[in-house]
């Protein structure tokens, strides 16, 4: 009896090992690994990082023409619309300060603007109907804020201010321009200073005007 207990108990085993084999093989064994393969071989994306501030995971190439690998967990990539979180938190420094009303005009602090009816809370929530301005630049030659504001003036408003949401960098273009202003420093200068510095953002910076290639190592896609 013992015998037949002991073999049915093996039999049993070896059939919940054969079955249960295909799903613990299809489960991932590192999903954050399985997110980034993802963002690579199904959405298209050249290159895919993630660092949790011990394990750096990598997915893709750093250049589809090389093939070269990404960057580990010190490669330098451009933030993009992320920079809009800082641009406004610096506003509300500038706010919080007394230097900066949020009801404000924001011809107030950016001439190009004088007589129009947007205000410093219009532009921080998207709601001051200024065109897209970036459709409109020639990229291949630098630019200043105040020529890039002219394309998006010299285009009709999307709507007039205050009266709907449509997202548009125009708008922190302007929040720029209005901490330049208000700060006495730029607005480079003034966010290095109060944001990145005191977080220890060490290898996060602000290009120079005109500065268009990052500076250290960074993925660099071309199609």
């Amino acid at each position: 009896m013992h015998r037949k207990r002991l073999a049915a108990a093996v039999l049993l085993a070896a059939t919940l090992t054969g079955a249960l084999a295909p799903v613990a093989a299809a489960r991932p064994s590192d999903p954050v690994r399985r997110q980034l393969d993802l963002l690579v071989d199904r959405d298209g994306v050249p290159g895919a990082l993630a660092y949790d501030g011990k394990v750096t995971r990598t997915a893709g190439v750093a250049d589809l023409v090389s093939g070269r690998r990404m960057p580990g967990a010190q490669g330098r990539f451009r933030l993009a619309s992320d920079t809009k979180a800082f641009t406004a938190t610096a506003v509300m420094r500038l706010v919080a300060e007394g230097r900066v009303g949020l009801d404000d005009r924001a011809g107030t602090y950016v001439p190009q603007l004088a007589g129009s009816a947007i205000t410093v809370r219009q532009l921080l929530k998207q709601t001051s109907g200024l065109p897209e301005y970036t459709a409109l630049v020639d990229w291949s030659e630098a630019g200043t804020p105040q020529e890039y504001l002219a394309l998006a003036l010299g285009a009709d408003p999307v709507f007039e201010p205050g009266e709907d949401w449509g997202y548009s960098n125009t708008n922190y273009l302007v929040l720029g321009m209005v901490i330049d202003k208000a700060s006495g420093v730029g607005f480079r200068t003034y966010v290095e200073r109060t944001i990145l510095r005191p977080l220890h953002l060490d290898d996060t910076y602000w290009p120079a005007p005109g500065e268009l290639t990052l500076r250290g190592r960074t993925p660099a896609t071309t199609g």
